[in-house]
């Protein structure tokens, strides 16, 4: 799951960073959209992928999915939050 891709995400942060981020760093506040792409950006730069032990013959499809579909799975879904911008 990507976190940054629903709505409620993008939601909080943009309200955490209106309490904090605003009035200490007056920092402009943040548009849902924004607070959606940011998310977006934060998780794909820090997930990690926890590969299991099992030795089984579709982990070498797994790890290939993961690598390539896991990136362009957060490219589509930055590239829709951004046509909102």
């Amino acid at each position: 799951r990507v976190a940054g891709r629903s709505p409620h995400t993008g939601f909080v942060l943009s309200i955490l960073w209106s309490w904090f981020m605003v009035p200490i760093l007056g920092l402009p506040a943040l548009s849902l959209v924004q607070a959606m792409g940011i998310a977006l950006v934060v998780r794909f730069i820090i997930y990690q992928h926890h590969d299991s032990k099992d030795e089984d013959e579709n982990a070498i499809w797994k790890a290939l999915a993961f690598v390539v579909l896991y990136p362009a799975l957060a490219l589509f879904i930055g590239w829709v939050v951004h046509l909102f911008m």
